[in-house]
């Protein structure tokens, strides 16, 4: 499964590196103009204003285009329709603008001799024109005809910087970091992080110094580079931000990206459940706004996580009705959909319809020359020949993907190829074969490892210099805010010179009349101020007064903790007491569950009288002293063991107590159903936060599982019910899945208003 991830990050790479860091230097218009443009065009007389209608709609298609990859036909023809009435009406600026927008479509189209010679002719016009905010543009579009490519990159980086200097000339701060930004992205590009890095904090200051609120797009770039250095921790605290602001600007056009980046970052860090509920969000979002393309590769990368770590018959079934909604439009998407389907379709081992869908793949990429996706389909159809021992078929085709990683220097794609061949070789008893695979498996694993080593490396130097930089300008703030403060103090002592020779005559002719009116005040200051004094007399006793009563409500509240917690105990003992009566195995269990539920409610009021805190629980605590109860407490249970992962966090007590019993209910169930017959195994806690606002409590056993035909939705037992209610009652989303053995999930948001909290707890 390795090589098929492999294989679609292969695929899918000219995306991610299409999806945008940045907004357009343009904003995209917004769809009530949209619509407002279009409606125009039926009653507008054949004029400037039509001519400006048409050229706004095909540069917003275009834009849409170049960020989202939507349709570009229609662009097209507004643009040729402008071009016809400008040159009818003689309008020369009518006409340069087509042009600009023609150039445009002909690069994206890859025509881009023809591109640069339009925009070229542009750029000459607003020249001759003195339009230094129209030449920067076109300094911008001419750098979007460049190839990100070791060749052409210093090409880009001069249009852009061009532009970017033209910007700063007339006073353009947003654009001037718009192209700031453009540039740092193409740095990061050619690998020089530091560089990028520094240049983005530059723009983040540029567009702060203008109140610039649209900072998610910097962010979102800034995570890319540390995702490119490696560093995933930093990686994903800027992609938070990103999502944090970008929802906090309402920024619906590149909200999906910003998903789609956090999934990867959560696929990376193997947050697989994480990783897909980001994906699963990006979906619509790029589907509402046209992206398709993007769409179908969401879809089959959601689809490998599925397969991986979920159910291949769920991944089959989400994809089926993925394409159901979002129809297929070209052949590259055809290239997806056939791998994924093969891929579908070999984890559900019907090999027949796989091997269909790998013929497919092949026959897509007959007579192509040698790019990413023609590599994959071989590694696809070689690593599935091996799988159905068809050897010598999958040894031809590993051969032709090894062949071309070598052709195009792709290092990271060639030791799991080495990996494959090593297996086939083994399986056909070809050991001298074998080992020098797997030789070269090693060697360039190592590689590939200390490359990543020096990454990490280059990124300690980024902090570094970054550390060094930030100390340098806290010392020339300093200085200068001394410097500041010397030429103020001088100011002051002059003024204060002239001012003080005015104001002398002045207080001398007023001075016995402020005497006389002195005296008035004093007397009328003092009858206030043994009011004054009556009254914060009266207000301290009060104060006293409330402070023992406050003192005396706290140890009350304490003291009723402390006695629930003993009438819970009074009450397990007469249960255990009631069960030394019993016979009945059922009623025993009964009695035993009992005693467990009141030791978890118990266990709160416990914690709630011996801690500063009469409304918060320690979580991690309180957690594991539930489970090792529970533990302690099944003495026919002595080879199960407990694990933790769990996160510093304190719950309010009224969703601790719910959360209390459902890990009781969860736990005890494990223990009575998961592992018969002094089976040994563990059960696995882990609670922690997904992200800002929500947490996640997971609770998976290594046991044999639900039962053949066990439906969950259907199931009315007491401990099932209880624990639908309690999520229910805490607002959390509940989901039971057959993992290895049995993973019970929940999902939900903390209470932080504490005077909310109490108000539920007493209703």
């Amino acid at each position: 499964m390795m090589l098929t991830r492999l294989a679609v990050l292969l695929i899918g790479l000219f995306i991610i590196q299409a999806t945008v860091h940045g907004e357009p230097l343009y904003p995209l218009l917004r769809s009530k103009s949209v619509d407002s443009l279009q409606t125009s065009l039926t009653h507008t007389q054949p004029d400037r204003n039509r001519i400006n209608t048409l050229l706004a709609l095909s540069s917003d298609l275009i834009t849409r285009h170049e960020e989202l990859d939507t349709d570009l036909g229609k662009a097209y023809a507004y643009c040729k329709q402008a071009e016809l009435l400008s040159s009818n009406l003689h309008v020369r600026d009518g006409q340069i603008r087509s042009q600009c927008l023609l150039g445009r479509i002909e690069g994206i189209k890859g025509n881009r001799k023809q591109a640069e010679t339009q925009l070229r002719n542009v750029l000459a016009y607003y020249t001759e024109q003195n339009n230094l905010t129209e030449q920067a543009a076109i300094c911008y579009f001419l750098g979007n005809l460049y190839k990100q490519t070791p060749d052409e990159l210093p090409k880009k980086i001069s249009c852009y910087q061009q532009a970017m200097r033209l910007f700063q000339q007339i006073g353009r701060v947003d654009k001037q970091a718009y192209m700031l930004k453009a540039v740092a992205d193409m740095h990061a590009q050619q690998g020089n992080w530091s560089l990028a890095e520094k240049e983005l904090f530059q723009v983040l200051a540029l567009y702060r110094s203008i109140h610039y609120r649209q900072l998610q797009y910097t962010y979102d770039l800034l995570s890319s580079i540390h995702h490119g250095l490696a560093n995933y921790d930093q990686a994903l605290k800027y992609e938070l931000v990103t999502l944090e602001i970008a929802t906090a600007n309402q920024d619906s056009v590149y909200l999906g990206s910003f998903h789609f980046n956090l999934g990867i970052l959560y696929d990376e860090l193997k947050q697989w459940q994480t990783a897909i509920i980001h994906y699963q969000k990006a979906i619509p979002l790029f589907a509402k706004v046209g992206a398709l393309p993007i769409v179908h590769f969401i879809a089959n990368n959601l689809c490998g996580l599925l397969i991986t770590h979920a159910n291949p018959a769920k991944a089959l079934a989400f994809y089926s009705q993925i394409l159901r909604q979002y129809p297929l439009r070209t052949n590259s998407d055809h290239f997806a959909t056939y791998a994924t389907l093969a891929e579908c379709h070999l984890a559900l081992k019907h090999y027949s319809i796989a091997e269909t869908y790998y013929k497919k793949l092949v026959a897509l990429q007959a007579g192509k020359p040698v790019s990413q996706p023609v590599i994959a389909t071989y590694i696809k159809i070689g690593t599935f020949y091996g799988i159905v021992q068809q050897y010598d078929k999958a040894r031809s085709y590993l051969n032709q993907a090894l062949s071309l990683l070598q052709q195009i220097g792709y290092k990271r794609g060639t030791p799991s190829v080495h990996l494959q061949l090593f297996k086939i070789d083994s399986a056909q008893h070809r050991y001298p074969s074998a080992i020098v695979h797997y030789q070269k498996f090693k060697a360039l694993s190592d590689s590939i490892f200390s490359e990543k080593k020096g990454k990490q490396i280059a990124a300690l130097e980024i902090q570094y210099n970054t550390r060094k930089k930030e100390q340098d300008i806290a010392l020339l703030t300093r200085q200068n805010q001394l410097q500041q403060a010397r030429i103020r103090e001088k100011d002051l002592q002059r003024n204060g010179s002239i001012a003080g020779t005015m104001l002398l005559a002045g207080l001398l002719g007023v001075s016995y009349n402020r005497y006389r009116l002195k005296q008035r005040n004093n007397q009328l200051l003092e009858a206030k101020q043994l009011e004054i004094n009556r009254k914060n007399d009266s207000l301290v006793q009060i104060l006293d007064e409330k402070e023992n009563l406050l003192v005396e409500k706290e140890w009350m509240l304490k003291e009723i903790h402390h006695r629930v917690k003993n009438n819970l105990q009074i009450i397990s003992s007469l249960l255990n007491a009631q069960s030394d009566l019993l016979q009945d195995p059922n009623a025993l269990m009964a009695i035993k569950d009992s005693q467990n539920r009141v030791h978890a409610m118990a266990l709160i009021h416990q914690k709630l009288y011996q801690s500063d805190s009469l409304a918060r629980i320690n979580m991690a605590e309180f957690i594991e002293e539930i489970v090792d109860y529970l533990l302690e407490s099944f003495t026919q249970q002595t080879s199960v063991r407990a694990a933790y992962k769990l996160a510093p966090g304190q719950l309010d007590v009224a969703q601790a107590i719910p959360i209390g019993l459902i890990i009781n209910e969860a736990v005890t169930n494990s223990l009575k159903y998961a592992f018969p017959q002094q089976r040994s195994g563990t059960i696995t806690v882990l609670f922690h936060p997904i992200d800002l606002h929500t947490y996640q409590l997971t609770i998976t056993d290594d046991g044999v599982g639900l039962p053949v035909g066990f439906d969950i939705h259907r199931n009315d037992t007491l401990g099932m019910t209880m624990m639908r209610g309690l999520c229910q009652q805490i607002g959390g989303q509940l989901t039971i899945s057959q993992t290895i053995g049995v993973q019970i999930q929940i999902v939900f948001q903390p209470i932080l208003n504490v005077k909310r909290s109490i108000e539920q707890s007493v209703g």
